[in-house]
């Protein structure tokens, strides 16, 4: 408890900001992060990682011990009608196709990942957990963030002093509200009764399909999905007026269409106001947010933690560098700069989804009909059309390139090691900056990549084998013979010589130097 000042203070100790914290830990700076709660929530509130979510994961070694007992493949998604007639299932074949992880996301225990996140607080130079302490006041606006915490016990406040705060601290943010930013309105606010129940009959819970359903009902849908150890989630989309008077036997009404509900326990039931939305600013001085914070949208992909795992993986490679001296202060601006438009598209894409789902006007129930149409008579296509969208939303500037495909995420094919060992890329080449190429090249700019960035190069073909074919087509398709991959695993920029890529990487980082 002597220590007051460290390089980052996060503000929420949820899934988002424990992996920023880690993330920093892993890089050797000083990281103390605080929340009023000092145990982890019982039941879990997101239950889908995408692929770019459980990459990071794998890079801190916490996606293969879920994989043991705690995460899935989700491979089938059933569409209903009002009765719960089919009206469309999509079973997607778990070929990654060189994403390493399964195109339609892969179900986990929450809480259990938070139980594996704070365990790793104690590796390396460690992270200083203030469990208990709620945050009362924070300031960006010197030459050093500082902010105040109260001990929920005892009442003691404590002042802490950091180079930045990052609030990572839910949709009620109080990092936000320091920042004072102006609502941005992405048009969906819906509420919804959220219900997480414990089913002690073991022989109806293996009855329960693997899945996720979606019923179709005119503003009235349902979202019901199997999850780990005896835990199914319900969403019921309502009326203002339901969701006040909602009570249990409401709920066990609802789910009795679903299953017998007399061996079930309530973790949670209550009203949620689902909507769609985002500050215009996610900084002010050397305060941040990320997570919940910075972004809220529908339930329907599944997006709302994946967004913030990734906020938490671009924040933390930029201070870093700012850590390092690589770059200036106004680096950190580019991190807005990518995310803000990155989350706004996801959203957008989550809401409409959602609202036609849910919609009951007649060009909507026309839509979604056709929808299902498809679906159902070409489910091929639509499977492969729907693991391949996945979350690959590209950044559109910032600290990218200028090839097509720079600022997009970087595919994760099988490689084969000099052992003979088969192991997904990521592993191989490890964390940092990362130039792929197809034949060795020595340059200056090479050896400032490798000393002074601290980046690795590779020549596929002679430091791994390409095992499926998928890296050497992806080479191929692109006419490149160079590929640099920036930390959170998205592309700075594709060519045909890795010394070029070099060359512009430090030149564009040479921009943020005073």
């Amino acid at each position: 408890m002597a220590k007051r000042h460290y390089e980052i203070l996060i503000v929420g100790c949820g899934p988002v900001g424990a992996t920023l914290a880690n993330l920093l830990r892993k890089k050797g700076h000083s990281v103390a992060i605080f929340d009023r709660d000092k145990e982890i929530f019982l039941a879990p509130r997101a239950m889908m990682l995408d692929h770019e979510s459980c990459r990071i994961f794998q890079e801190m070694g916490i996606q293969q011990k879920l994989d043991i007992d705690d995460a899935r493949p989700q491979a089938w998604h059933r569409f209903v009608g009002a009765n719960r007639e089919l009206l469309m299932e999509l079973r997607v074949d778990q070929d990654v196709g060189g994403l390493g992880y399964a195109g339609m996301g892969t179900m986990f225990h929450q809480p259990t990942l938070e139980k594996m996140l704070r365990e790793d607080f104690e590796k390396g130079v460690g992270v200083d957990s203030y469990l208990g302490y709620e945050v009362v006041e924070v300031d960006g606006s010197g030459d050093m963030a500082s902010l105040k915490a109260k001990n929920i016990d005892t009442d003691e406040i404590t002042e802490f002093t950091g180079e930045y705060i990052v609030g990572a601290d839910g949709g009620a943010s109080f990092c936000r509200k320091y920042i004072g930013a102006k609502r941005v309105d992405l048009e969906y606010s819906r509420r919804w009764i959220v219900m997480d129940v414990l089913v002690h009959d073991d022989e109806l819970w293996n009855s329960l399909a693997p899945r996720s359903e979606f019923r179709c009902r005119p503003d009235a849908a349902v979202v019901f999905v199997k999850g780990f150890h005896n835990h199914v989630r319900f969403d019921f989309e309502v009326t203002d007026e339901v969701a006040e008077r909602f009570t249990e036997d409401d709920a066990r009404e609802l789910i009795s269409e679903y299953f017998d509900p007399s061996s079930i326990e309530f973790q949670r039931r209550t009203p949620y106001h689902f909507y769609a939305g985002m500050p215009d600013t996610w900084r002010k001085g050397r305060v941040f947010i990320a997570g919940d914070a910075a972004h809220q949208t529908s339930p329907f992909l599944g997006q709302g933690l994946n967004m913030g795992i990734r906020d938490a993986a671009n924040l933390a490679f930029k201070f870093d560098l700012v850590f390092r001296g690589l770059v200036d202060d106004s680096f950190l601006d580019t991190y807005q700069e990518e995310r803000w438009e990155n989350c706004k598209r996801v959203i957008m894409g989550a809401t409409a989804n959602g609202l036609m789902i849910s919609t009951g006007t007649l060009s909507g129930r026309f839509k979604r009909a056709l929808t299902f149409f498809i679906g159902r008579n070409f489910p091929k296509l639509t499977s492969a059309m729907t693991a391949k969208r996945g979350s690959m939303t590209s950044y559109a500037s910032g600290l990218i390139g200028d090839h097509g495909l720079a600022g997009g995420r970087m595919i994760q094919p099988f490689v084969e090691t000099h052992d003979g060992t088969r192991a997904l890329m990521d592993d191989v080449i490890g964390s940092g900056f990362v130039l792929l190429q197809k034949q060795a090249a020595k340059s200056e700019d090479i050896s400032w990549f490798e000393d002074v960035l601290e980046g690795k190069s590779f020549v596929v073909g002679e430091d791994f084998k390409d095992a499926d074919g998928k890296l050497t087509a992806f080479f191929a398709e692109h006419d490149a013979d160079a590929i640099l991959i920036r930390p959170d695993r998205y592309i700075y920029d594709i060519g045909n010589d890795g010394s070029e890529l070099c060359a512009a990487i430090r030149k564009h980082l040479f921009l943020y130097q005073k």
